[in-house]
Formats: structure tokens, sequence, C-alpha cells
């Protein structure tokens, strides 16, 4: 005879299993009642049929079934930290400028600073910085530089002075003096004004046409900037007479191309061939180009437009430039309304000289 569950569990011991139902842990405790009973069924087919015995079954009270509780999983999300979306900054082109002494008043400053700043909406690029150089003062010109020029310049320093020039007919004028060895672009330029005129200039509101024009002059918009850079032709030596036919040109491809855009019908740009020193060569040509800017006679009264021409030319010159900063303008417009200011610009022979990144002085071969 098999004996079911004999010796498979101790009388009176008791019973325990662990199941998990629907994800939880259930106890189930002995069921005292149910288990004896089968207990007393097993011992009988055990025993034979000779031996009787008896068993005294205690009954179990019938286990509740009490779910046991799980922890609860809390699943915090982890913060998304977005990058910061901080504005690339664009290296933008400064004009320092510097008044020395207090030969112009503090609202003659003041126009000088805002036509610095329109000319900044102009040339968008920065140059590289210069370090300290072993200019001294006075290198360029009597009070030019003011102070050596020890320290680091970015982008352009230009100075501004008025004198007493000695002839109530001139304006001023303004030139580059030292320029950079890598792309002939200055760092460090002058304005000059006549205290003769200067005054009046301001109280008949011809001061801010005249300083935008001067700081023209002052980044480079003369021959001497655009001569090393192969940007005009026909002309001839400043200390020359002026030659019957004279036709000087500026040839820089933006600039051209400009010209061309305003209805202008020949592949070079013309400047001007009159007018004598400070005039000639300096501007664009007086009779083709009217009221532009940067031509030798500048307008009263009416608009003197800092066209897409004389943004070109910047660009030809080495700068990086804005174009839709530039001021409308419609070639050959009438002057018929506009009154010229009839005063000349005095022509500054500065001697160009070239540094190289370190601040040393660069000599020609």
């Amino acid at each position: 005879m098999i004996c079911l569950g004999c010796g498979a569990f101790g009388l009176g011991g008791s019973v325990k299993d662990f199941r998990k139902l629907g994800g939880r842990t259930w106890s189930l405790r002995p069921i005292g009642s149910l288990v004896a009973m089968l207990l007393l069924l097993a011992l009988k087919a055990c025993g034979g049929s000779g031996g009787s015995s008896s068993v005294s079954v205690i009954p179990t009270p019938i286990p509740t079934i009490v779910p046991t509780s799980t922890p609860a999983v809390v699943l915090t999300p982890t913060p998304t930290v977005l990058p910061s979306l901080t504005p690339t900054s664009v290296p933008q082109f400064t004009i320092d400028l510097r008044f020395p002494d207090n030969s112009l008043t503090p609202s003659q400053q003041a126009i000088v600073r805002s036509a610095a700043l329109r000319w900044q909406q102009i040339i968008v690029g920065d140059q590289p910085d210069l370090p300290p150089t072993s200019i001294q003062a006075d290198a360029c010109n009597r009070g030019f530089p003011s102070t050596p020029l020890n320290f680091p310049i970015d982008d352009l320093l230009v100075e501004v002075r008025a004198r007493d020039l000695g002839n109530e007919r001139v304006l001023g004028g303004a030139a580059p003096c030292f320029v950079r060895a890598s792309n002939g672009l200055p760092f460090y330029s002058i304005v000059l004004f006549n205290s003769q005129n200067l005054s009046a200039l301001e109280e008949r509101g011809d001061l801010p046409i005249t300083a935008l024009h001067e700081l023209g002059h002052a980044l480079g918009f003369l021959p001497s900037v655009w001569d090393p850079k192969g940007l005009t032709v026909g002309l001839v030596r400043r200390d020359q007479p002026t030659p019957p036919g004279y036709d000087p040109r500026f040839i820089g491809p933006r600039a051209v191309d400009a010209f061309i855009t305003l209805g202008g019908n020949a592949p070079s740009v013309p400047l001007e061939n009159q007018f004598g020193e400070g005039s000639r060569d300096a501007h664009w040509r007086e009779s083709v180009l009217g009221r532009e800017l940067m031509t030798s006679r500048l307008d009263r009264g009416v608009p003197n437009p800092l066209s897409i021409l004389t943004v070109g030319a910047m660009a030809d010159i080495g700068y990086a430039v804005n174009p839709a900063a530039a001021d409308g303008f419609e070639l050959g417009r009438s002057r018929r309304f506009s009154e010229p200011l009839e005063l000349q610009e005095l022509e500054l022979a500065l001697p160009l000289r070239r540094f190289d990144a370190t601040g040393r002085q660069v000599w020609d071969p």
C-alpha cells in the first residue's frame, strides 16, 4: 500500500503556503480543520484493518485572507533642463572719437558722435584689434596723436580738433595716418575743422553733413588708401597741375556695380577732375553725382545721401558693409532747389605708415 502523505507532515504541525495572485503577495494561514480531517483519513489508511486509534481533532478557525501591503513605487520625473539660448554676439565696427582739447563745444562734439554712429550702421565688420604701439605724440601731425598710442585700438581711433586754418573759405579736412599692414585699413585718423567757421556751420545746420563727409575721408575714402589697392586709374600726382581733359576713375567692382544700378553707363565711376587741391581725385565727380555725400560740394537745405555707391566703395577698400543701411539716391537728380556749400576742403598730406598685428611698423622695401 502506498501511504500518501505519511511522514510528509508532522501531526499538530502547520502548513504555510505563499502565492502571488494579481501581482500581490497573499499570506495563507494553515487551515486547521481541513488538514486534520485529511490526516485522519491518511492514518486510517496506513494503520490497516486490525488496529484502531483515536485522534483528537482540534478545530481551527478558518483563516482570513488579508492582502499584504506592497509599498507603492513613486516615479519622480527628472526635470528637463533646456540649454541656455544666449544669442551669439556679432562683432561690431567701432569708431572711437577723441576730442583732445576744448576746441569743439559739447554740442559740436555730439554732432560728430552722431555722424560716427551713422557710419557704424554702414560699416559692420570688426577689424583686428591693434596692440599697444611705440607711436609717439605728434608722429602724424602737430597735435596728432595727442598722446603716445601705447594702448590697444579697436577698430578706428579718430582724434578731432578745431584750429584757425587761416582762410574762412576752408571748412577743414580729414585723413588716415596709420593703417594695418594686413589690409591697408586705417586704425588712426584725424579730423580737423576750421575754427573760423565752425560755429557758423553749426548755427546754419550744416555741421552734421560736414562731419559725416569728413568721417568718410577718415575711414579711407581717399586716393592714399585706394591707390595701393589698385582701385583707381588715370590719376596724376598730387603735386601736378590738372591736365586738359583730365578723367580720373574709380574701378572697384562693388562701386561700379552700384553705379550701374543707379543708372551709370560706364564701367568705372568718375572722380572729381576740378576744383583744385582738396577736391580733385578724392571725391565723386560733382557734375555726374550731384548731391551724393562724397562729392566735392555739399548741398545746403537738401539731403546729401550716403548712397550705395559710397557703400560699395567702402566694400572695395576692404570693409564689411551693410548696403541696406544706405540712403536712397537718384543719379542726375536736379539741383535747382539746392545751394552748394561754397567751402573748400583742406588737403592733408599725411604720411601713411603701416603697422603689423604686433604693433610694429612695417617698412616698405
